[in-house]
């Protein structure tokens, strides 16, 4: 069959389009998502090298607006280049940038002006230096340490109180020893046996560890202290990140010396954001005041509020006389909303209800530290026994559970159904208590003696939780609870072995399937693929203690709220780009 010449058109423009099309995915085939990156609309971007020239990756260079409470910071990939992207917290203003990194000379660019619709560069080449001991980290001193793994395992754990440059600052006798380790672990832990858990503070490891500090720190021994620097994750997935950190009142300075509790500075535990609004709340861990930030400014305001006798500080479990050092407690830990959008925290024998909107606080002398929002809005809490508070009569409920449950306890969530989930920490195991039956069931961890800690329920009414000892993070379903999952922190990692991975909490980010977990042990932050087990190692641009995570459910791109605990203290929020 014969064509007309307006066919023999149409099936010419017909194959240019598709030859066009072809071409077209031929070139884009090749463009990986780091490529797309470096063709943001940017602010500022560059590269970093070493003195001889070799590209740096997974390098964090800091943009610090003058002026402002605020900074931003992105990584370096594998060919040394950075940029910060246009959906950024980084503006157009002033900025010193900076890099700072143990192995290497700081590097600072004062004032470099950004200009909107302009892209400024900043380009680094770093002078190698010896990295020194103010810079590791616990599990980058432990690492260099003579000893068993049983022996490291149990001295990491001293980083809970202080940094382990002090532990090990004065050489002491196996007897002087002992001394200390009981009074940090408090005398009515280090008095008894609590056989589910690794934690130094009990009574058949006080004179194992003694020994062991006594051997590498005893009279006579060298006050220069080892360490090995782990190596910064340089991967494409692990340099994908965006930091902002913000400036919070009484955030203090770093200070390797300084012990927990230091009432002089804020000590951030706990954060919450506003489902539809521009606030983070968090709590302070030791002193009465609860702090806001708005998150589009910046701008941070503290709220101090009165207790009822006997919360807080003589409180609740407190007051039983722990003994410990390091001020173990006053203010207040976990957060919640409540079903009219008021802010709830709990501490020591009370629980506080904050009104955004009068910003009125109603205190009750009922509660713990540690809580589950439950339907209704009813708060439920361990103090020698379970309870139940009503908001919003003031009710206060009593239900049975095992004696001690509240003291092998260290977090706990309640489910859609009004079920207690219980990070039973000291036993390695996770409790359920079903309020309709007034059933509680304990349930073994697949790793012995894993120490669960802190938590955050899933969409489905799963529970994830930090197995803090044996460096795992677990997910229990209240509907299967034989069948406890476990994920590692570092695949292939064996339980309590280097590094001494110990996650202390998680957050769980249903719409994009991952949990976030961090390593107390060091300047890691973990993300999780929660169907496949994945995990991605981050370096985080400061040394930051970690005792909570939240995730911004709202965000558009995987975000994670991070409460910087000790001094230097901040607000910090983690965008993956």
């Amino acid at each position: 069959m014969r064509l007309t010449r307006s066919t023999r058109r149409t099936l010419y423009r017909y194959a240019l389009a598709a030859l066009l099309m072809i071409a077209l995915a031929s070139m884009y085939s090749h463009i990986s998502p780091s490529n797309f990156t470096a063709a943001e609309d940017s602010l500022m971007s560059g590269k970093v090298v070493a003195s001889d020239g070799h590209p740096l990756a997974g390098v964090p260079v800091r943009a610090h607006r003058q002026n402002s409470n605020m900074a931003v910071t992105v990584y370096t990939n594998n060919s040394g280049d950075y940029s910060f992207p246009g959906w950024s917290d980084l503006s157009a203003g002033a900025h010193s940038i900076s890099i700072d990194l143990p192995d290497f000379e700081a590097a600072r660019r004062e004032t470099v002006t950004l200009v909107t619709g302009k892209t400024s560069r900043a380009d680094f080449s770093l002078q190698p230096r010896e990295p020194s001991i103010a810079d590791a980290t616990a599990s980058e001193i432990v690492a260099a340490l003579p000893g068993t793994n049983e022996q490291k395992h149990l001295f990491i754990q001293c980083d809970n109180c202080h940094s382990l440059q002090f532990a090990l600052k004065t050489p002491r006798t196996k007897e002087g020893w002992v001394q200390i380790i009981r009074r940090m672990a408090g005398e009515r832990a280090a008095s008894r046996e609590t056989p589910g858990t690794r934690a130094f503070g009990q009574k058949k490891y006080v004179e194992p560890l003694a020994e062991y500090l006594a051997s590498i720190r005893g009279p006579g021994s060298s006050d220069q202290i080892p360490f090995q620097l782990r190596p910064r994750p340089t991967g494409d997935a692990a340099t994908r990140l965006v930091v902002t950190e913000y400036d919070i009142p009484r955030a203090g300075k770093a200070d390797l010396s300084i012990l927990r509790g230091d009432r002089r500075y804020v000590w951030p535990h706990d954060i919450i954001l506003e489902p539809k609004g521009p606030y983070a709340y968090y709590t302070d861990h030791f002193s009465y005041n609860l702090g806001r930030l708005d998150r589009r400014t910046g701008e941070a305001k503290e709220f101090p509020y009165k207790v009822l006798q006997g919360m807080g500080r003589e409180g609740g479990i407190i007051a039983e006389g722990q003994g410990r050092a390091g001020n173990p407690g006053g203010g207040a830990h976990d957060l919640a909303f409540d079903p009219d959008g008021n802010v709830v925290f709990g501490m020591g024998g009370g629980t506080i209800r904050f009104n955004p909107r009068t910003e009125e606080f109603t205190p009750w002398a009922s509660g713990s530290n540690m809580f589950g929002m439950g339907p209704g809005g009813n708060v439920w809490y361990l103090d020698k026994g379970l309870f139940k508070l009503d908001l919003k009569t003031g009710e206060v409920k009593h239900y049975t559970v095992p004696d001690g449950t509240d003291d092998d306890t260290y977090d706990m969530e309640t489910d859609p159904h009004g079920r207690s989930i219980m990070n039973l920490y000291r036993l390695g195991k996770i409790g359920l208590f079903d309020p309709e039956t007034e059933r509680f069931t304990a349930y073994p961890t697949p790793t012995p003696g894993s120490g669960p800690r802190r938590g955050d329920m899933d969409a489905q009414g799963r529970e994830w939780v930090g197995l803090y000892w044996a460096g795992r993070i677990a997910v229990f379903d209240p509907n299967k609870p034989e069948a406890i999952k476990e994920y590692p922190l570092i695949p292939g990692n064996e339980a309590y072995t280097p590094p001494f991975t110990s996650p202390y909490t998680v957050a769980v980010d249903d719409k994009n399937q991952i949990v976030w977990t961090n390593d107390f042990n060091s300047s890691r932050i973990y993300r999780i693929d929660m169907k496949t087990g994945q995990s991605t190692e981050f370096f985080t641009p400061s040394a930051y203690e970690i005792r909570d995570l939240t995730v911004d459910k709202y965000a558009a791109r995987p975000t994670v709220w991070i409460p910087g605990y000790r001094p230097q203290s901040r607000m910090v929020k983690v965008q993956v780009r």
